[in-house]
């Protein structure tokens, strides 16, 4: 969960673009999980972050792929809010935010995958969504800084 100086929320576009999701992915091999929270809002938004503490913890499981999947997400701190230097890694970033605010919104290639949108929201903005928004708890509850929560267990068909 990437917030910006003004208490803003990081989203990104789903690669399907069906949803509004926090920049994350895959542990890479030997890797931390705070050095992988940083990574995946370098890869995914283009932002650099600063880990701060855990947020929540979300568990899967799918009877189709035999798989459970554990999904932990920190809080994060981006010092300049918008993509910029090393976490860019030599890509470009397109702003698509409003005339007198153009790096509220950008679109970014993944490295894994399509271009990226990518969006700072305030609380009120992402309650309001009509989209999808994952997990559901951002549109409100997760915005509290009281310690981390665990969100359960989701089965997958």
């Amino acid at each position: 969960m990437v917030f910006n100086a003004g208490g803003e929320l990081l989203l990104c576009r789903s690669r399907d673009g069906s949803a509004w999701v926090l920049p994350g992915g895959t542990l890479d091999p030997g890797e931390d999980l705070r050095t992988a929270a940083v990574r995946e809002a370098a890869e995914e938004a283009g932002v650099a972050a600063e880990v701060g503490p855990l947020a929540y913890v979300q568990e899967f499981r799918s009877a189709r792929r035999s798989e459970h999947v554990v999904e932990i997400v920190f809080r994060a701190a981006a010092p300049t809010g918008h993509p910029s230097g090393a976490a860019l890694a030599g890509r470009a970033a397109e702003p698509a935010g409003p005339a007198d605010r153009p790096w509220q919104g950008w679109r970014i290639q993944d490295p894994d995958g399509p271009v990226r949108e990518c969006r700072w929201f305030t609380r009120a903005e992402v309650a309001a969504l009509s989209e999808p928004v994952y997990p559901e708890e951002l549109r409100d509850a997760l915005w509290e800084d009281g310690g981390a929560v665990h969100l359960g267990l989701i089965h997958l068909g």
